[in-house]
């Protein structure tokens, strides 16, 4: 017995096999794009950006406090925010001359931070003043601040 192998039948062989082998690789391919296209859908909840909120536990100066020309101002406070802080400023003002008595500033990554400055109260006429406590993340324009009145007095 001898199988007598035409062309014509070579060519049929060939075309078969082609033609499974591309359905095959079309299979393959809409199984991998529809893997895909479904592993990109999830149902997670969307995530929620952490607002900019900050809270200040000023220590020192108390409101109201009244102090004498060459008394050291003590100002002491706790910054803590939802996310990293970003800029911490401690002003003193007198608003009375108008004069800056002290200007500190920092910047912190953290959510929390402790400062406590000192500045030395020199005047010759009674001065109303102002301590400010200001954060804020990146803008100056968008700080958030909170202030205590105080007095000195000659």
């Amino acid at each position: 017995f001898f199988l007598h192998v035409t062309p014509h039948m070579l060519n049929f062989i060939y075309l078969r096999l082609n033609y499974f082998t591309m359905k095959k690789s079309i299979i393959v391919a809409f199984a991998i794009t529809f893997a895909v296209a479904f592993s990109a859908c999830n149902n997670d909840e969307p995530v929620e950006l952490t607002k900019y909120e900050i809270t200040f536990d000023i220590v020192e100066p108390e409101e109201g406090a009244v102090f004498t020309s060459g008394d050291e101002l003590h100002m002491e406070v706790d910054v803590q925010g939802t996310k990293a802080i970003g800029n911490v400023e401690l002003l003193a003002i007198n608003l009375t001359s108008g004069d800056t008595i002290a200007n500190y500033y920092m910047t912190s990554t953290s959510d929390f931070v402790m400062m406590h400055e000192h500045a030395d109260l020199l005047v010759t006429e009674v001065a109303d003043c102002q301590f400010i406590v200001s954060a804020w993340e990146t803008n100056y324009a968008d700080r958030i601040s909170e202030t205590r009145n105080f007095t000195i007095n000659p």
